[in-house]
């Protein structure tokens, strides 16, 4: 990469120094420089100074001044272009050849998806400069500096792209002091530039790239309407931003620029009781004619003043100097084409009413941010060649995101519009931009396309695609070692180049046990969308169940220790099974189809007991942020009489709906709370429609649960030394004031705590010595700094979320990132220690339920199918003591990979579904 500057447009002396030009133009651009040369030397000198014997004519406008207007006008007849040649020169231009550092027998699936077997990749001087098919022998070192690598057919990919990250401007862990993402001031601040706030420390960043991602837009927010200027960088350690950044300029003298604008209800949340913004859709769109308005006005003012100044006898017409408004200078700059629009908005209103804005002022869109409902508005969008930069699986908050397709990205990117995948860290948590991507295609985004849209998709898009975005000679050298084909679950790097320098590389021993055949270099396969001919009907009770691989579900209805293997079939009779197995069913197979039983015939069939999850508020809120469709929040101060969730469990909505499609039948959710003391949780079945259905409710008295923490204050328990303290006066000197205390403390109600911080973990531990209560920990995110005082006082850690380190508050600042920065993720440590893990869902957008099981598999390891099947249901009836799930789900295909989909889910004797769509209503 070559030397970045913090580049910045032409600039006027003395007192003009505050209005200076475009703020990411090109400093002493050569070929720039020439043409301002020639233009200033024609007017100043050639028109400017009449002939001795003609009247001298005295100008009315200062020159400096004049010569700065001029150098503007030069500049606004300028576009910024990729140069496609950057390559080739940057191959011819290097002066000295350091060392090299070669990839060699590497499997490359390129930013398009392409993939190359026995591959030899050349990096030297921070950019490819050699890629070919390798032969079989090592190559020569043509120094001693040289760095060979055989990569024995691993996987590389290019860097990962993600453009649309506010890391450096809304800083981990969250604190007031480093929020700096939006400045809302105002409705509209297109003044706001990102790498003005940007912390190159913010502890995100080198996480972030050990998940493979070397290049991030950072984008300013989206709580006010235009929000500013966003910048790329590179995702390394340094203590400069300038030292980060990419230099964008390609040889028309002007860089790629971006610009962030948002609409929808972010907005109208942030000024809702302001008078100085927008309350509604109509205020915003308001808001944006108006300041596109002011910005045409002054675009039309400079352009009269340069077609003055292009004359002699204009030159003498000009009394003032040229136009310029710090304040609207960008949105100038967007109506000539020189900034690539960022749109951020979810519902087709918003869509279409920012496609009239742009039409009426003339300026382009380059892509919809988030944009979870522009399929139903695909073929505008596609007439007007703008890409959509989206989730694959954040939805169901709030309204503008409710009720988002599963297939978006398959739909999307099939109808030939471009699809960008992003997580929006820290919303997502950034460093699993590829987690996204599995999940798109899990539900049919093809493998090509999927890598196309981390990778060489938003290279193109952010006008980078000549120098990241693809392993080419010439371009720069990032890079991506990956332990398994990157579209398998638990696909992780096993080292990361950014600019031809590992930035991060995993110990020996997780390169050593990458070379297991269990690690897989091929790409799973999308969920079908095929629904087979089946016989299987809701309502029977009577079925056979053919072509089963795997069932860990034995004859008497429960989870088997010894999970029946090969070509599996299952007889179920009268709402039981009667026998799991191969031939020694064959009989009671042959008897049941002569009763004329239905039978159905699954591929690679999978049989698992219906999954159980612990989440925040499944059954109780529909959209967090929308208070009418939620059970409502208690104060947490109920101590004599503890509420129970069980009155206020809705069966109803898309939440249960797509959990229960998806294999998860049992779901533990405890009252809502505004405070420390939620209540009692209770066990209910995800698929029943009302609370008189049988076995809706399982167990109404599952656990206590109390959340310790800053978010948990109430008035009664205002402090986490006042919080501590009433919940140990509840296991003891205040256990009379119910019975629910008395028998927690008796251990045989679990008492659920909240909480990720080491030091309140280490006083539930002191508090289970103490009274002997079966304290379960959920969260959990530093809890493997006491795994081993854990493991000694047997208290179980219930995981929320267990990917990697995201740190979004101060008490989970010590999380573990996992590989390849360290050995072992967090709830691993905790496995090797002998603790009893489950793993829940914890996030309050509810939708992260359905993927379960493919996180219990990233936690176990490949092969390790029993261990993932315990984090989500075993594991969880022993730490929550819940009576045993007697439901199954059949599945077609491996459910702890992606590509399965659930064929029949049987519960309470009983077929509920078959062949569920997971996004049926």
């Amino acid at each position: 990469m070559e030397k970045t500057q913090w580049q910045e447009g032409p600039s006027r002396p003395g007192r003009h120094n505050r209005d200076r030009g475009v703020i990411l133009g090109i400093k002493n651009n050569v070929v720039l420089t020439v043409v301002v040369a020639v233009i200033t030397t024609y007017f100043l000198s050639s028109q400017w100074h009449a002939p001795r014997h003609q009247e001298t004519h005295t100008y009315q406008v200062d020159a400096t001044d004049l010569e700065y207007g001029i150098k503007q006008c030069a500049l606004n007849q300028r576009r910024p272009v990729v140069d496609e040649s950057l390559g080739s020169f940057r191959l011819g231009a290097r002066s000295s050849a350091g060392p090299r550092t070669i990839l060699h027998n590497a499997t490359l699936i390129n930013g398009d998806g392409t993939v190359t077997t026995e591959c030899s990749i050349e990096i030297q001087d921070g950019i490819f400069t050699k890629v070919s098919r390798a032969p079989a022998d090592d190559p020569v070192p043509a120094s001693s500096d040289d760095k060979i690598i055989n990569l024995q057919g691993r996987i590389v990919t290019p860097g990962l792209v993600d453009m649309h990250s506010h890391a450096g401007v809304r800083e981990t862990p969250q604190l007031w002091a480093t929020e700096d993402v939006t400045e809302i001031s105002a409705p509209v601040t297109p003044w706001a530039r990102a790498i003005d706030a940007f912390k190159p420390h913010d502890q995100a960043i080198p996480v972030i790239a050990s998940g493979g991602v070397t290049t991030s837009l950072i984008l300013t927010g989206a709580k006010n309407q235009i929000s500013g200027e966003g910048v790329v960088v590179k995702m390394k350690w340094a203590n400069s931003v300038r030292d980060m950044l990419v230099n964008t300029t390609g040889s028309s003298g002007k860089p790629q620029r971006y610009l962030k604008m948002a609409m929808g209800e972010n907005q109208k949340r942030q000024f809702e009781h302001s008078s100085t913004g927008p309350s509604t859709r109509l205020g915003e769109s308001y808001w944006y004619r108006k300041a596109y308005d002011n910005a045409a006005r002054l675009k039309r003012q400079q352009d009269r003043w340069c077609e003055a100044a292009s004359t002699a006898q204009g030159l003498m017409s000009i009394t003032q100097e040229y136009p310029h408004s710090l304040e609207w200078q960008t949105l100038v700059d967007v109506l000539r084409g020189d900034v690539r629009v960022n749109v951020h908005g979810y519902e087709t209103e918003d869509i279409l009413a920012m496609f009239d804005h742009a039409d009426e002022f003339g300026f382009n869109i380059t892509a919809l941010h988030h944009a979870l409902h522009a399929d139903l508005v695909m073929d505008q969008i596609k007439a007007r060649d703008i890409a959509v930069v989206g989730f694959s699986d954040s939805w169901g908050d709030k309204k503008e995101l409710y009720n988002v397709s599963s297939y978006l990205p398959r739909r999307i990117s099939e109808y030939g519009i471009p699809f960008v995948l992003t997580r929006d860290h820290p919303a997502l948590h950034g460093q699993w931009l590829i987690y996204e991507a599995q999940i798109a295609h899990h539900f049919g985004l093809d493998a090509e396309s999927t890598i196309s849209s981390i990778i060489s998709l938003p290279a193109r898009l952010l006008g980078l695609d000549n120098r990241v975005g693809f392993v080419r000679p010439g371009y720069d050298g990032d890079l991506v070692v990956w332990d398994r084909h990157p579209l398998q679950v638990g696909a992780t790097p096993l080292e990361v180049y950014i600019d031809g320098k590992s930035v991060t590389r995993a110990s020996d021993s997780l390169w050593e046990t990458s070379e297991s055949s269990l690690y897989t270099r091929e790409a799973p396969t999308s969920r079908s969308s095929q629904v087979p001919e089946t016989s299987c009907r809701p309502g029977l009770s009577d079925i056979v169940i053919r072509g089963l691989k795997t069932s860990f579900v034995g004859n008497d209805g429960l989870r088997s220790e010894n999970p029946e293997t090969g070509n599996v079939t299952v007889v179920v009779r009268a709402g039981r099974i009667v026998c799991v197995g191969g031939n020694k069913c064959d009989n009671v197979a042959t008897q049941a189809l002569e009763d004329e039983v239905p039978s159905m015939e699954l591929k690679d069939g999978y049989m698992l007991p219906g999954l159980t999850v612990v989440t925040r508020q499944h059954g109780l809120t529909e959209m967090r942020q929308e208070p009418s469709t939620a059970d409502g929040f208690s104060a947490g101060e109920e101590y004599a009489k503890p509420l129970s969730s069980q009155f206020g469990i809705k069966f109803d909505g898309i939440h249960l709906g797509r959990a229960y499609r998806s294999g998860v039948t049992r779901i533990v959710t405890p009252p809502l709370t505004e405070g420390f003391f939620h209540g009692i949780s209770t066990l209910f079945r995800s698929g029943a429609t009302s609370i008189l259905d049988d076995g809706a409710i399982a167990k109404s008295s599952a656990a206590l649960h109390f959340t310790i923490g800053h978010s948990a204050k109430s008035s009664l328990t205002p402090s986490i030394t006042s919080q501590i303290s009433k919940l140990r006066d509840l296991l003891t000197i205040d256990k009379n004031i119910s019975p629910v205390y008395q028998s927690a403390a008796r251990s045989e109600i679990p008492v659920v705590v909240h909480t990720n911080n080491k030091d309140v973990i280490a006083h539930m531990v002191a508090l289970k010595r103490e009274t002997g209560a079966h304290i379960v920990i959920v969260g959990g995110s530093e809890a493997h700094l006491m795994a081993t005082e854990l493991a000694e006082a047997m208290v179980p850690v219930i995981v929320a979320p267990f990917w990697g380190c995201e740190p979004l508050f101060w008490d989970s600042r010590n999380c573990l990132p996992g590989p390849p920065l360290t050995d072992r993720l967090g709830p691993q440590v905790l496995l090797d220690a002998g603790v009893k893990v489950g793993i829940s869902n914890w996030d309050d957008t509810n939708n992260h339920i359905r993927n379960s099981i493919w996180e219990a598999s990233w936690v176990a390891g490949p092969g390790n199918q029993s261990l993932a099947l315990d984090l989500v249901s075993k594991n969880i009836e022993d730490i929550l003591k819940l009576p045993r799930s007697r439901d199954f789900v059949a599945y077609e295909g491996n459910p702890f990979n992606f590509g399965a989909s659930v064929a029949l889910i049987f519960e309470e004797g009983k077929a509920r579904s078959c062949y569920p769509d997971v996004d049926e209503n």
